[in-house]
């Protein structure tokens, strides 16, 4: 022959047919057309599945923290730490399980089982999200207190401090970092985080750190 057979790609290209040429066109990409959609639709329905299972676990998390919080309520103990401990293993890395971490070291702390309090909270953070972890570190601090680690709960509390997204909360943190450091007898670290707090003239907290940098004062 004078002249090669045209492809269907060079047919395409020189039909002045618009409707024609992507018919063509269609005919010839048909298949990963399908798939590209194919593909598509399967991504968007696993989204889907993933934020339905996930709306309903924090729905299921929340009730069982409800449900642990009546004993707690009550004051009775040991029904609540089983329940609190149920909600933690389940659902620990949400927000109800969080919540149900700080609630359970607060029992144990009452009951001067501080290691294990703190232990529990330490594992809780590590999945928390940013929104409790500030809180947490607080609770940290309060169990190292009552254990009397001052120089531990200072530590804490700084934390705390450094997760907490909220200008007045993280000074309250940082004058209890201070006032533990002062319990640890670390007055100079103490010194400095007053010195900075003082400048809040016209808050509460900066009413104490002048107080407390005046007791510094009078004891050097």
């Amino acid at each position: 022959m004078a002249q090669a057979t045209k492809t269907a790609s060079s047919a395409l290209r020189t039909s002045d047919d618009p409707i024609e040429s992507f018919t063509t066109w269609l005919q010839l990409n048909s298949k990963p057309l399908l798939m590209g959609v194919g593909a598509v639709a399967v991504t968007v329905a696993a989204i889907m599945v993933y934020r339905s299972t996930a709306a309903s676990t924090r729905a299921k998390a929340s009730l069982a923290l409800s449900e642990a919080q009546v004993p707690f309520a009550e004051g009775k103990t040991a029904d609540a730490k089983k329940a609190l401990e149920k909600v933690i293993a389940r659902y620990g890395t949400t927000g109800a399980g969080q919540q149900a971490a700080v609630l359970l070291a607060q029992v144990q702390f009452e009951e001067k089982q501080y290691d294990a309090g703190i232990k529990g909270l330490e594992k809780a953070r590590g999945a928390a999200s940013a929104d409790f972890k500030a809180g947490i570190d607080a609770m940290i601090a309060s169990g190292y207190e009552l254990k009397g680690d001052f120089a531990k709960a200072a530590e804490a509390y700084g934390k705390a401090a450094a997760a907490s997204a909220f200008d007045a909360e993280r000074r309250g943190y940082e004058a209890s970092q201070a006032r533990s450091l002062m319990s640890a007898g670390k007055t100079a670290d103490a010194k400095k985080i007053w010195e900075k707090l003082a400048t809040y003239e016209g808050e509460t907290v900066g009413q104490e750190a002048a107080v407390r940098l005046g007791e510094l004062a009078g004891k050097s």
